[in-house]
């Protein structure tokens, strides 16, 4: 509530902040973390308060992440009432021997239940999180999960791959032997069914990693990947704003102890470029012109529509193929991106090797 109070003096002093900011349709997203654990009155009142400050309409998108354990019909109700229109459950799979693996604290009926609760309580703007690649897995039960999911209701599924952290008993168990139990070709193999399968259902892809029914997508996601700006409120949250990225304190003891102790004025210094650092947040890069057309293209490659090359021209006065000429030819010759004349996009076998086409296009 001290941050939100800090932004509202801001953008009184500075409205052009908001100007930025909301370029595409204003949306608010609850998430990272576990919002479901805290009393749903303390997660209502920060949604009430942000959409007072920022002047976000009821309609907008307003989103809040729930893990299926910790979430409750009392819950529910409450997150509509005080405005909740979509709901994002971290499922992650209905097979109980995958969660157990996982570590999840919640078993497959508690997953279904979750999506019940949510929709019983008024939620239409269901999500649903899978992941794939998980030791015990198959295509076949991962299909079987999608359809599940489905079926109770969830109209926008995201599939993630796992990924190892060092640092926690999955590291320790898996580093050395993931990819034994689980080859590449078989995590891509599940990848590429899903995917397929979920557009057979009428989830179309409109992201690596996002399906959804037309009219279902996550806004406040697809903002980020057109390189729109965004506010951001808590410990360990990141933001960009004014074309400076920032971060605040992981730790949240760290955290309201700094932004007790700050000011509207040290963050308008800290956008100003004057600090870079003022305790409640840290000026992480400061984003030029050029910096800004390298990472919008490729954010937009992240979506199955690609460079919009005339939308490129619009925004920053140049043309998309002189300014990556390299990284097109090479990934072209690669038969990693396909030029479909007004868009640059990556091929299906792109989808397999982004993370070395968008190095090209952050590099070139």
């Amino acid at each position: 509530m001290r941050e939100i109070e800090i932004y509202e003096d801001l953008l009184q002093k500075r409205p052009d902040l908001g100007m930025n900011l909301f370029e595409d349709d204003p949306s608010i997203y609850v998430g990272g973390g576990t919002p479901s654990v805290p009393d749903s009155g303390m997660v209502c009142d920060v949604l009430r308060r942000t959409a007072e400050v920022f002047d976000i309409s009821e309609n907008a998108e307003k989103t809040i992440e729930v893990n299926p354990f910790s979430f409750t019909a009392q819950k529910a109700l409450d997150y509509i009432e005080a405005g909740f229109n979509r709901i994002s459950i971290g499922v992650q799979s209905l097979d109980d021997k995958v969660l157990k693996t996982l570590g999840r604290l919640h078993d497959r009926h508690r997953a279904i239940e979750a999506i019940e609760t949510a929709g019983d309580a008024g939620f239409t703007n269901i999500s649903a999180d899978l992941m794939i690649g998980v030791p015990g897995q198959s295509l076949e039960g991962i299909i079987e999960d999608a359809d599940t999911l489905i079926e109770h209701g969830a109209r926008h599924i995201s599939m993630y791959s796992l990924t190892i952290e060092e640092g926690t008993p999955f590291y320790e168990r898996y580093s050395k032997t993931l990819e034994d139990i689980v080859p590449q070709e078989t995590e891509r193999a599940m990848y590429h069914g899903l995917r397929e399968h979920l557009r057979s259902r009428g989830l179309m892809p409109y992201e690596i990693s996002n399906c959804a029914i037309p009219g279902y997508e996550s806004r406040h996601n697809s903002h980020y990947w057109r390189g729109g700006e965004y506010f951001a409120i808590g410990a360990g949250a990141h933001a960009y704003i004014d074309s400076v990225r920032f971060a605040h304190p992981d730790d949240a003891d760290s955290y309201m102890k700094a932004m007790k102790a700050v000011t509207s004025s040290d963050f308008e210094q800290m956008l100003d470029g004057e600090r870079d650092d003022i305790g409640a947040a840290i000026a992480l890069e400061r984003l030029d012109g050029e910096d800004k057309m390298h990472e919008y293209a490729m954010l937009m490659l992240r979506t199955s529509g690609g460079i919009d090359c005339r939308e490129f021209k619009t925004r920053f006065g140049a043309d998309a193929r002189k300014v990556f000429e390299q990284a097109i030819d090479e990934n072209k010759r690669k038969g990693l991106l396909e030029d479909t004349g007004s868009f640059l996009r990556l091929s299906k076998e792109g989808l397999d090797f982004a993370n070395g086409v968008f190095a090209d296009f952050l590099l070139y």
